[in-house]
């Protein structure tokens, strides 16, 4: 049966993740001098609560060593490794370094984040008694159908953290508008429109959401920060009243600030 690894950046709970039979490596974040991994030793309450008070976090990634253990835990079994973007972390690069003691292991290069890596992450358990070959070209389809539209209070938070121009931070912050970003097909924070306010900002990716065709097998992600008003109010505009609405992970929380929302889901 395949192993199936993932990292805390996915949005597995750890009792979904035994439910799921995965085991999720934390990030780590780092406040000063104080690390914590994350949804181990830092919740996300506290997490936020710090950001809003005006601490401003890095993360770090999981060592080879950490990796190691986990794959030595296969007992030479298939695994299949599914992490954060290689484009926003060093996790898969990581992974892939430990990996090169066992043949048995394979690092898939998800280029997502958040609830998108989850898509992949259940899909990749829903199908863990078919071969890994299978399983891989499941995962190679899904990915390009998967949409992420959010927007964000400020761009300093992601320009702090090197996933955009502190020029384009600037000029954000100086008009006042709203960025929107999404996840481009090679796994990078890309600015795809711009809005003057929050509720123009939900309106747009709204309107994004309803034009797409989308696919009624997978369930529709909402994503919030610290507060669950902008997520409320974007799945208002979008007409979904029983989906799912997850407080971002501390690690990529640490990119894009508070104050921010989303929304992530499948098309056809």
């Amino acid at each position: 049966m395949l192993h199936i690894i993932t990292d805390s950046s996915s949005e597995i709970m750890p009792w979904e993740a035994e439910e799921l039979g995965v085991k999720v490596i934390p990030l780590t974040i780092v406040f000063g001098e104080e690390a914590y991994l994350d949804g181990v030793e830092m919740e996300k309450d506290e997490f936020y609560r710090r950001l809003i008070g005006g601490e401003f976090p890095h993360t770090a990634q999981p060592s080879p060593a950490q990796f190691q253990e986990a794959f030595r835990a296969s007992d030479g079994e298939e695994t299949l490794v599914l992490l954060i973007s290689s484009a926003l972390s060093g996790t898969a690069d990581a992974a892939r370094l430990a990996a090169k003691e066992f043949p048995n292991v394979y690092v898939f290069e998800t280029a997502c984040t958040t609830c998108m890596l989850r898509y992949l992450v259940e899909a990749a358990a829903a199908n863990r008694q078919r071969p890994l070959a299978e399983v891989v070209a499941l995962l190679e389809d899904l990915r390009p159908r998967i949409r992420l539209h959010a927007f964000v209070d400020t761009l300093e938070y992601l320009c702090r953290g090197g996933r955009v121009r502190r020029a384009t931070a600037f000029l954000g912050d100086l008009m006042k508008i709203k960025p929107i970003v999404g996840v481009s097909a090679d796994g990078r924070v890309v600015m795809t429109g711009r809005a003057h306010g929050q509720k123009r900002a939900i309106k747009e990716i709204a309107e994004r959401f309803t034009a797409d065709m989308v696919c009624p097998d997978y369930p529709v992600y909402f994503l919030q920060t610290n507060s669950d008003v902008p997520a409320r109010a974007l799945m208002d505009a979008c007409k979904c009243t029983h989906e799912r609405v997850f407080r971002i992970n501390c690690a990529v929380g640490a990119h894009i600030g508070p104050n921010a929302a989303g929304i992530v889901y499948v098309v056809k």
